[in-house]
């Protein structure tokens, strides 16, 4: 086809990955001769710093700036860049790319869109009436346009209800306080109406798809494996549900619908079959469809270019598996493109160049086999997967295995990363399956090296270190005091030690939450015992975040006072002498709503790495840990919260050329290792990437327990 230009909208790919990335890889698919144009909103869209499928950058305003401010963009954006078609991926942002169809076309930019007619009769509000049209049945959706209808309805529904934004982003809620709590907060990001709709048992299918003038030309349906709180599917497979294509195809023709399409369907226990959402653009794992044979975003290209396609159908049997991927630049690529006026139309190309790693001097011991626990990589990720990355950049990287709980822990799935993955029982308290699985897997895999990566584990293995030695397998951790010294409840007593700390206090039952409000005022924050955070505002909010953290962790919970700053997180590792031999300090600059760091930026503070070597040497540490602190404009870095093992972004300290991983395993086998000192100024990123296998791995690892060779 010769060089095509085709600019993507929607790449914030973190917890609740936009669709860009994805559509992207889908093109690059189809046909390596093309060019991407991404279209970031700012330099902090985490799935636009994928510049080896990327090959020029331009930033556009966001919705709320209107159609007029998007084609003044695009008018200057044409005269510096060429741009054939553009494929615009979020909800927001439709309407107006809709209205200036006509104004993209009189520039030479092509695009394949419904009507504004059609757009519209298939908003969220409006599904009770689509569905007769399109013979589907929907569930009772009841649209909500103020608080007031909020405080009405809570008290009549009945439990548990979904409550959405009217574009994007929903809650699952069980009563009525945490209805009102979930609908003020929806609110407050995306405005009124919102809906509500009733939690249907079931399995739940999305059938992705393009349509040309009300007709189906392709489709993929996928069946959700795993899912976010939030419902967005985190593992899926595709299958053959022809009554699913179908009613899509009803649909689209209902709506004389042009363009990509999602329709998301739930299968109750009794059989019956609803359809509870249709989005006027591609899911975010539209790269599933592409590998299972149905390139619906290159399908969409053609359509918009005139072309005829072929009908497309997905194959069954395709797997993701939604993971993490990480990149490391000397400074942030994007940076420069706001920096040179991009709201006047400056354009950027490229994304700037990788930081050279130095993972490890000349000389370095044999590569041996390292074990590493904590696979799951998906909305909140463990730190196995980040591990594994910063080893597998050493000249002569060991042999790596996986060891997981779940059989859907994504990081499992990601090709070139693992060796071989072993299945494990879950880790418990109790003397047992998990302790002996893991000692015999450690020695099956003939690894000589242990990195435990999950907060609940670490005890275990910490307990387990005699025998793990005695079976050649060395670890490197801090001894039972030392980590009960820094659990959560206990994090006050570090003040005795001259730590600088918010006010912090543990819940042991619910019942103690009047008086810690009382104590610590509003608004506070409140943390489960090994992860996730929320700041609470009102009391309301409170009693329903502890009840959600409650029900997801066990008590005691903890409640710390709300400081206001700029983060940062330190990862460390102490050898053991308790002498940190490498520290990275890392300035959170991408952050979710949960508080996880998905970009930042490596940092010279001084003060924040004498603080991991004082921390190192009060507490007799040994082994990896981060210290996570907030700088309060007078009150200066306060510590809000140690954990026992490496952070999800340890993968930055390979980039910075101190590669705590390695230093850890060189020392857990008995080896010297010399301090390391990052370079200040490398830039972080990571994004959520959808690893593809054939469903068979994961039956593997289901039914034999292992799978081999997941690397090569």
């Amino acid at each position: 086809m010769g060089e095509l230009w085709i600019g993507v909208t929607g790449f914030y790919a973190t917890d609740n990955p936009q669709p860009g990335l994805a559509v992207v890889r889908a093109l690059r698919r189809a046909d390596p001769s093309w060019r991407i144009l991404a279209l970031p909103y700012d330099r902090f869209d985490t799935g636009a710093f994928a510049t080896d499928l990327i090959d020029a950058h331009a930033f556009v305003p966001r919705p709320r700036a209107g159609a007029g401010l998007l084609l003044d963009r695009f008018r200057a954006l044409v005269r510096q860049q060429p741009l054939d078609v553009v494929i615009p991926t979020l909800d927001a942002e439709l309407p107006h790319y809709v209205a200036l169809r006509g104004a993209l076309r009189r520039l030479g930019v092509r695009t394949c869109l419904p009507t504004s007619s059609a757009l519209r009769a298939r908003e969220k509000r409006r599904l009770p009436s689509l569905g007769p049209r399109a013979g589907m049945a929907v569930p009772e959706t009841v649209v909500l346009r103020s608080g007031e209808a909020v405080h009405r309805l809570s008290s009549r529904v009945c439990y548990p209800q979904v409550l959405k934004g009217a574009l994007v982003d929903s809650a699952v809620v069980h009563s009525a306080e945490d209805f009102r709590v979930a609908a003020a907060e929806l609110a407050a990001r995306w405005g009124y109406p919102l809906l509500s709709q009733p939690v249907i048992p079931g399995e739940e299918y999305d059938v992705a798809a393009v349509a040309r003038r009300g007709e189906l030309v392709g489709a993929a349906v996928m069946k959700k494996l795993g899912v976010t709180n939030k419902g967005t599917a985190w593992a899926g497979v595709t299958v053959e549900e022809g009554g699913l294509v179908e009613a899509t195809r009803r649909l689209v023709r209902a709506l004389r619908w042009d363009g990509a399409l999602e329709a998301e369907f739930i299968r109750a226990v009794d059989g019956s079959t609803y359809c509870f959402e249709v989005n006027p653009r591609f899911p975010s794992w539209i790269a599933l469809a592409a590998d299972a044979g149905a390139d619906l975003p290159a399908a969409l290209v053609r359509l918009a270019l005139g072309e005829e396609v072929e009908p497309l159908r997905a194959k069954p049997g395709h797997l993701f598996a939604r993971a993490v991927v990480e990149r490391v630049f000397r400074g942030n690529p994007l940076g420069a493109l706001e920096g040179r006026g991009v709201r006047a139309g400056a354009v950027a190309v490229g994304g700037g160049a990788p930081a050279a790693v130095s993972p490890a001097p000349a000389g370095a011991g044999p590569a041996g086999a390292v074990a590493i626990t904590g696979l799951n990589a998906a909305d909140n990720p463990s730190p196995g997967l980040t591990v594994a990355n910063a080893l597998r950049l050493l000249p002569t990287p060991p042999r790596l295995i996986g060891l997981t709980h779940e059989i859907l822990a994504t990081g499992a799935y990601m090709e070139g990363v693992w060796d071989e993955v072993r299945l494990l029982p879950f880790p418990s308290r109790e003397e047992g399956g998990y302790q002996r699985a893991l000692v015999e897997h450690c020695r099956e895999a003939r690894a000589d090296c242990l990195i435990p990566t999950l907060d609940i584990e670490i005890p275990l293995v910490a307990r387990l270190a005699p025998a793990l030695a005695a079976a050649g397998i060395g670890t490197l951790l801090p001894d039972p005091e030392s980590l009960g010294a820094i659990a959560k409840p206990r994090l006050p007593a570090l003040a005795v030690m001259g730590f600088r700390l918010p006010r912090t206090e543990a819940l042991a039952v619910f019942g103690e939450l009047p008086a810690v409000v009382g104590r610590l005022g509003m608004p506070f924050v409140i943390k489960g015992p090994f992860a996730d955070a929320r700041a609470v505002w009102t009391e309301e909010e409170a009693r329903v975040i502890a009840r959600r953290l409650a029900a997801t962790w066990g008590f005691p919970l903890i409640a710390q006072e709300y400081i206001e700053g700029e983060e940062f997180g330190v990862a460390a590792v102490a050898d053991p002498r308790h002498r940190v031999v490498g520290s990275v300090v890392v300035r959170k600059e991408i952050r979710t709503l949960n508080g996880n760091t998905w970009g930042g930026s490596v940092v010279e503070d001084r003060s924040l790495r004498a603080l991991a070597e004082r921390f190192a040497e009060a507490l007799a540490w040994v082994g990896p840990f981060e210290l996570e602190v907030i700088r309060h404009p007078r009150r200066g870095p306060l510590l809000i919260e140690v954990n026992p093992r490496f952070p999800a972004w340890v993968f930055l300290s390979a980039g910075a050329g101190a590669n705590l991983p390695w230093a850890a395993v060189r020392l857990a086998r008995g080896e010297r290792v010399t301090p390391l000192t990052p370079r200040a100024g490398v830039f972080y990123v990571r994004m959520a990437w959808d690893a593809m296998a054939p469903v068979e791995r994961m039956g593997a690892l289901a039914v034999e327990g292992k799978v081999n060779d997941v690397a090569a």
